[in-house]
């Protein structure tokens, strides 16, 4: 079965979800038509100039790429700029490109789990966890003879549903009072007279896709001719999601080994270790790239070393202190070997079984940074 670019798109964002990406990033389908048809797919973790050339190789109509191209809004795409000269050269050569940045960060299967795989760690689970499914409490105030068909109402519109569930609701009595105006037709009352309603407060919860049915069939259920009711976000983290992962590895290593280990993994020439050479390494929590303030909850009774990109000096003093291991294995390095590994569990996806894709993963990233030895 063919795939277009934009159901590509769309196969991504079931399998790390857009939703899950931070406020500033930018992900998702970022150039190329969604209607164009793709057959070969290049992985990478940037749209860089050996990339593009590889995707050119390759017969790539489309890739999919780590680090987003594009950042923020374009006042124009230029080809004397490093970042505008790739972009036109992606239009011109109608090579779509799809962004999966901090989503991809925050699925199991994403960059982390590339390097828990690489690792070989047992029993993964989120790092710190983030909500993507956002729930709401729906509050209604109800004439107690109609709080059984607002509870109906709020099934039919996708809501009161917790589990194998269904028709979930809390009830508390209490009394209303209002004074109808002119104009107004009251359910019950008299214009102009203080009225008093015996109510009942119905709450339910109610999934974001669901709240506007829900209203609608609430409103067409309800008896007054205006409706009083809250919707009250929540904010629960689901740990199926979230930043970075901890993982066991087979056997208990010294920290120093394990870091030469990491190294290896990567296929990496250095990388840096900080604590003491012997500390025994079992639980290992990664963050690849860049882990910014996630850092600060690994704690040694959730790790004994913390695997990442990079770290500033002030984060790495702060995490030895806390007697856990640091290992940096450079950006690219703790990130590039995504791609293969995508490449393999996406494949495995319901919606890419049946596609005729094939999946080309590119892993030239070197890193920037040249070391200065005594002897040099």
């Amino acid at each position: 079965m063919t795939m277009t670019l934009g159901q590509l798109a769309a196969a991504v964002n079931e399998f790390a979800p857009c939703d899950l990406a931070y406020d500033w990033d930018n992900v998702g389908l970022q150039i190329g038509d969604p209607a164009m048809e793709v057959e070969r797919v290049l992985v990478a973790l940037e749209v860089t100039e050996a990339a593009l050339q590889a995707a050119l190789d390759q017969g790539c109509q489309a890739i999919i790429a780590h680090h987003p191209l594009i950042f923020k809004p374009l006042r124009a795409i230029r080809s004397d700029s490093p970042a505008g000269r790739l972009q036109f050269d992606l239009v011109k050569n109608g090579i779509g490109l799809i962004a999966a940045h901090t989503n991809l960060d925050r699925v199991l299967n994403g960059t982390n789990g590339a390097l828990a795989d690489l690792f070989g760690l047992r029993d993964c689970e989120v790092l710190e966890p983030v909500s993507i499914a956002r729930t709401y409490k729906f509050t209604v105030f109800v004439p107690r003879e109609y709080t059984e068909k607002i509870i109906s109402a709020i099934h039919r519109g996708g809501g009161g549903r917790i589990g194998a569930y269904s028709h979930c609701s809390f009830r508390s009595p209490g009394v209303g009072t209002f004074v109808p105006m002119e104009g107004a037709r009251p359910f019950t009352g008299s214009v102009g007279k203080m009225e008093r309603a015996e109510e009942d407060r119905l709450e339910a919860l109610v999934p974001e896709k669901a709240l506007r049915d829900v209203l609608t069939e609430v409103r067409q259920a309800h008896p007054y001719e205006e409706v009083a009711f809250d919707v009250f976000p929540l904010h629960e983290a689901d740990p199926a999601y979230g930043l970075g992962l901890v993982g066991t590895l087979p056997t208990k290593t010294p920290l120093r080994q394990f870091a030469q280990q990491a190294r290896q993994a990567v296929q990496e020439d250095f990388a840096h270790f900080a604590g003491e050479t012997k500390w025994p390494v079992k639980r290992v929590a990664i963050i690849t790239g860049s882990p910014g303030s996630a850092a600060n909850i690994v704690t040694k009774k959730l790790a004994d070393v913390i695997v990442t990109g990079e770290l500033n000096y002030h984060a790495v003093l702060d995490i030895t202190a806390r007697g856990v291991g640091v290992v940096t294995l450079g950006h690219a390095a703790s990130e590039r070997v995504f791609a293969p590994y995508f490449c393999r569990v996406f494949a495995q996806e319901t919606s890419m079984k049946s596609a005729e894709v094939d999946l080309v993963p590119f892993t030239k990233f070197p890193e920037p940074w040249k070391l200065v030895r005594q002897a040099d």
